[in-house]
């Protein structure tokens, strides 16, 4: 059976498979299939706060079990809509290197407008950008599908922006007001070393 999502750890010592979630699914969102031209949607939850001296955003402890259960389920619905090519879950890489993980397994770039990121009230930018959120993702979709995607995480209270763009290129790049800079290029320096031919994650 194959297995789908999770975290992958090329120095542990040991095999190890740890399963909180069982089932089948007739269409997956990938973090191999972005393609260039793509919009790149952050979709995250800003019904929260910061933990004391970490960078996490909790937006689950205390929200009602039939309002998480109903925020979940939407990736899966758009699964099965077709609307998302690739996506990944925010992780404690925050949002730019989630994005490098999603570029490089799909073997794409995206270029990330700083100025269009949603910033929850209290969080600055810096922080946000490494910030771990309890509810949030990165979506690689059809720019005509992106308006219908973020409506429906606005439908359920949950912010969803289109921040930036897939490229052709091997490389994450940030633009602001000021200008472009490369946060990685992952041809001189593989972030994961996985590559769009493996197995999905």
């Amino acid at each position: 059976m194959p297995i789908v999502g999770g975290h992958t750890n090329l120095a542990a010592p040991a095999l190890n498979l740890a399963v909180t979630v069982t089932g089948q699914a007739e269409r997956l969102i990938s973090g191999f299939g972005a393609r260039p031209g793509d919009a790149l949607i952050a979709a995250i939850d800003h019904r929260g706060g910061y933990r004391p001296r970490f960078d996490n955003w909790c937006a689950a402890l205390d929200a009602p079990h039939p309002r998480l259960q109903g925020d979940l389920a939407l990736l899966p619905a758009l699964a099965m809509a077709g609307l998302v090519d690739a996506g990944k879950d925010i992780s404690q890489g925050g949002i730019v290197g989630t994005a490098l993980m999603l570029a490089e397994c799909s073997g794409c770039g995206f270029r990330i407008d700083m100025d269009a990121i949603p910033l929850p009230p209290g969080a600055d930018l810096e922080r946000w950008l490494r910030s771990f959120p309890s509810f949030g993702f990165l979506l690689s979709v059809r720019p005509d599908h992106a308006a219908q995607v973020c409506a429906r995480f606005g439908a359920r209270d949950i912010s969803a922006a289109v921040i930036g763009t897939a490229t052709d290129t091997p490389r994450v790049d940030l633009t602001d007001a000021a200008g472009t800079a490369t946060f990685w290029d992952y041809r001189d320096r593989p972030y994961l070393g996985l590559s769009k031919e493996r197995a999905h994650a």
